[in-house]
């Protein structure tokens, strides 16, 4: 009896094991259904508004605010089509008027046109889309509480050195495989940017469909040798609108409406 025990012990680890291998998912399954998942809530909205409260503040190196521009704004999308509209500008709190908030405005368009916008129109899935798989390893941590949701921790290490492309930390609930929260970084760092650490957060705001809560950005560089400068964006959206009936005209001219 004292020889068979062992064995018995043996075996029976050994079943755990395989049915607790069994049990894990399988995370190419995990990434496919959190794409489909994406395009169909994309398919599904339509086009779609809504507000946002953002920040762009200049920090000093111990992370105390020295500058703080506030903007009212609405964002559009529809597919890939993107626009920004602002609405109010303010300096240290105070109100600006319409000639200063017209000078960001065409500051924006230029970082836009540069590729060098970081705000609601960064999209964090883009790792996981077929066509850019293949540029990253993927690991499954397991399942994490994230924003009260149980869901499956993604890491994507990109193996390719490219400022246009994401990396980091990914989080999908386990229920419909949406995206709840994102930790990222691009895959290389834009020239001057030596640190630009990124969030962006989800939540079934509108009909269940999960869309931006939030998005926060830590960044710091070096312009020249003895010029550093650290900064951070911050945005709360609110007020989504579904199914807004935009034409695609819409994102090349006039204004988003109330």
């Amino acid at each position: 009896m004292t020889r068979i025990m062992p064995m018995l012990v043996l075996v029976a680890a050994g079943l755990v094991s395989v049915g607790a291998q069994a049990q894990q998912p399988d995370i190419d399954s995990i990434i496919t259904g959190a794409c489909e998942r994406d395009s169909i809530t994309r398919a599904e909205i339509g086009a779609m508004t809504m507000n946002a409260e953002s920040y762009s503040r200049k920090l000093g190196g111990d992370g105390a605010v020295k500058e703080e521009k506030k903007f009212l704004k609405s964002y559009a999308f529809k597919g890939k089509l993107f626009k920004e509209e602002f609405r109010e500008y303010y300096l240290d709190g105070k109100l600006q008027d319409e000639r200063e908030l017209k000078k960001q405005v065409a500051e924006s368009n230029e970082r836009r046109r540069k590729g060098r916008s970081r705000d609601a129109s960064i999209n964090p899935m883009e790792p996981f889309y077929p066509e850019n798989r293949g540029k990253y390893v993927f690991t499954l941590t397991g399942k994490e509480l994230q924003h009260g949701c149980v869901s499956y921790h993604i890491v994507a290490d990109c193996l390719v050195e490219d400022e246009n492309l994401y990396e980091g930390d990914f989080w999908f609930e386990v229920n419909w495989l949406n995206l709840v929260h994102a930790e990222f970084h691009p895959a290389k760092m834009p020239t001057t940017i030596k640190m630009l650490d990124m969030t962006k957060s989800y939540g079934p705001v509108e009909y269940g469909y999960w869309l931006p809560v939030g998005f926060h950005l830590r960044g710091k560089g070096q312009a020249m040798l003895f010029i550093k400068f650290n900064f951070e964006v911050e945005e709360r959206y609110s007020g989504h609108k579904i199914h807004v009936g935009l034409t695609d005209d819409f994102f090349t001219e006039g204004i988003i409406e109330d």
